[in-house]
């Protein structure tokens, strides 16, 4: 299993505990199945800050110190190091993927989650197993016996030995460590915070003291030995067999420096030539049939070279977005115009979708939607050119670097218009209506003006001819703004943009994110559409507001937009009116209440086609699962009868094409 990897190598093996009975049980099946000798084995304690109103940071190490006092005999009977640490974090689950890491762990063994309401008792194990390379075993152990296991692939030869593995084991780590302490046996722990730096170096020095000692035992000299000691491996009986020629040759002082050594070793992330250059070859041609077939009078194709000076050479400074698959620059052409460069690289599914987002926005032409001005595909590269908006995303103008001062009301209420009028165009005002599926407001651009412009029709698809849906079983988008019978069943109607819309209106209303998953909104308010809903059927709007707002709001307009977003934002697709119905409420043209809506909410509850309300907690759960701490995620293995689309969605996620 886990201990026959790296052998004769000491590996770290890093257990994840509380320190309760359940840790106990997790040590000793580490120290007794998976440790073996020279290994070190790191306990790692997590703790919240709101611990240490009960404990201070001095106290929880001595008391980790005691907890571990009961091993030193197995220890010292294995010849196997135990260390104690201890560290603060929110998230469990993202704090032991941080410390392996960090302890450059070789395997991680943690515990079943038994508090589960979603999820499995083994998600932080698979959590672990997804975001940890896969030469890391992890191993998630109940009741004494593995539940779960990734194991790393079996090595064909000793790994190559690494800096960390010769240092002391605390060397890098950060200041909250217990190291083991020289004048004390191989499991206690010094916490003299002072004195870990010297203990460090001391251990060091003693590393390569005992190098030093071993090259003398062979015959090899100080001297001979200069240039990286600490990563030469001294083998006195191999050195005896090798004929003392090649012996000489191979201890003489290497003759460059260490920032030449580094730059000449081959890159460790470097992979086997990809057929995502074969997978782009073919789309230069599509694309240009497309753009000389009509669809493309306003777009022309870059030449490579111009947009990589235009850039800078696509550099860090000129870097405005990033994306799960692409990457933003701002860009100047030769002309002055400035613009911003999207960068995605090829694969099968990437061209494909390339193509479909060039045909549909080349034939949409309005001034709510951000223009294309071209494209260029040189080898594994898929690039397209777009207006740039120096002001930024409507989500930057609410949540981030923007925000401050406050977003005026006039400037919000002009935005949800504007949004709205691209939605009704997309939906019904070309030849062939749009579902562009990833409405957000990272995806709403503002001009100077801030007149609103829809852009990233990245995940768009034609509407279907006829009144039925579609259904995807690749379900892709947002959290926080995907509609519940999209994310439940891969229903795709022009009703999605029409719930997503709704999410943003109330982000203008109430300043606050979709998902709060930051510790700003309290506990069970994290979901704005969950949070908000009660409120706008209790009928007070006030509780909505921005507190920031300034106070020479419009409260007919505040209204109207309630009301929008109140529609929009009904379970039931069937029961959420058309974009251009929402448009009409927004301009004061159509005469509509949130009051007015008290029989089709009752209808919405009692629809059969509405997200069913005993799920609604799932929908957060997995909307939060990467931010939420994993105990308060289910623990069960999938017996309660999750869909094959929510297994799916739990271990994909969403391949928005979207900038952050």
């Amino acid at each position: 299993m886990a201990g026959e990897h790296g052998e004769g190598v000491g590996r770290c093996i890093l257990v994840g505990l509380h320190m309760d009975g359940v840790g106990k049980d997790l040590l000793r099946w580490a120290l007794c199945e998976a440790a073996r000798r020279g290994d070190r084995v790191v306990a790692v304690h997590i703790y919240r800050k709101s611990d240490l109103c009960k404990m201070n940071t001095l106290k929880l190490i001595r008391t980790l110190d005691e907890y571990l006092a009961e091993y030193e005999s197995l220890c010292s009977k294995k010849e196997v190091v135990l260390v104690g640490r201890v560290t603060p974090g929110s998230s469990i689950q993202k704090e032991l993927v941080k410390e392996a890491k960090l302890c450059a762990a070789m395997v991680v063994v943690l515990g079943a989650n038994k508090k589960y309401s979603f999820g499995g008792p083994t998600c932080l194990a698979k959590y672990c197993a997804k975001k940890l390379p896969p030469t890391t075993t992890v191993v998630a152990i109940q009741n004494g016996k593995p539940v779960f296991v990734r194991e790393a692939p079996k090595l064909p030869l000793e790994p190559k030995p690494v800096l960390r593995t010769v240092l002391h084991p605390s060397v890098g780590l950060e200041p909250k460590v217990i190291i083991p302490n020289p004048n004390r046996s191989a499991r206690s722990m010094d916490f003299d915070a002072e004195s870990r730096c010297d203990a460090a170096a001391g251990s060091a020095t003693k590393s390569f003291d005992d190098a030093t000692k071993a090259a003398a035992a062979a015959g090899v000299t100080l001297e001979q030995r200069l240039g990286w000691p600490l990563l030469r491996r001294a083998n006195a009986a191999a050195a005896a067999s090798v004929p003392a020629a090649s012996v000489a040759k191979e201890h003489e002082p290497r003759k460059q420096s260490v920032v030449q050594w580094v730059m000449s070793l081959p890159r460790r992330t470097a992979l086997p030539e990809s057929p995502e250059p074969r997978a782009a070859a073919g789309l230069a041609p599509e694309l240009k049939a497309l753009l000389d077939g009509g669809g493309g009078a306003r777009c022309r194709w870059f030449r490579y070279e111009e947009l990589y000076d235009s850039t800078n050479h696509f550099s860090a400074e000129n870097l405005i977005g990033n994306g799960g698959n692409s990457r933003v620059y701002r860009g100047s052409l030769a002309c002055g115009q400035q613009v911003a460069i999207k960068l995605s690289k090829a694969s099968a599914e990437a061209s494909k979708d390339f193509l479909r987002e060039v045909d549909i926005i080349t034939k949409l032409q309005h001034s709510r939607i951000v223009p294309l001005i071209g494209v260029c595909v040189e080898g594994p590269n898929l690039i397209s050119v777009y207006s740039y908006l120096p002001r930024g995303s409507l989500e930057d103008n609410l949540h981030g670097e923007r925000s401050k001062p406050a977003m005026s009301w006039e400037n919000r209420y002009k935005a949800a218009l504007g949004i709205a009028e691209a939605l009704c165009y997309v939906h019904s005002g070309g030849a062939r209506p749009v579902i562009h599926r990833d409405v957000k407001s990272s995806n709403i651009l503002l001009t100077e003006e801030f007149e609103p412009q829809l852009s990233d029709f990245g995940l768009a698809i034609w509407a279907p001819t006829n009144p039925t849906s579609l259904t995807h079983s690749d379900v892709v988008g947002t959290f926080g703004y995907l509609a519940p019978e999209y994310f439940m069943y891969g229903k795709v109607t022009d009703k999605v943009d029409v719930y997503a819309l709704g999410v943003v209106l109330l982000e203008l209303l109430s300043g606050r994110k979709p998902i709060s998953g930051d510790g700003s909104s309290p506990k069970g308010q994290e979901s704005l559409v969950m949070w908000a809903t009660p409120v706008l059927s209790s009928g007070d709007i006030s509780e909505l507001l921005d507190p920031r707002l300034d106070v020479e709001h419009d409260e007919a307009e505040v209204k109207r937009m309630a009301t929008a977003a109140c529609l929009c934002l009904r379970r039931s697709a069937r029961l959420r009116p058309p974009i251009s119905q929402v448009l009409s409420i927004l301009r004061g043209e159509s005469a509509a209440s949130i009051a007015d809506q008290s029989g089709a909410a009752e209808m919405d509850c009692l629809d059969d086609e509405a997200y069913p309300a005993a799920n609604v907690r799932s929908h957060l759960d997995l909307a939060l699962l990467d931010v939420e701490d994993s105990e308060s995620i289910s623990s069960t293995e999938h017996s309660s009868g999750l869909s094959p689309l929510e297994e799916y969605l739990r271990e994909r996620w969403s391949r928005s094409s979207s900038f952050d």
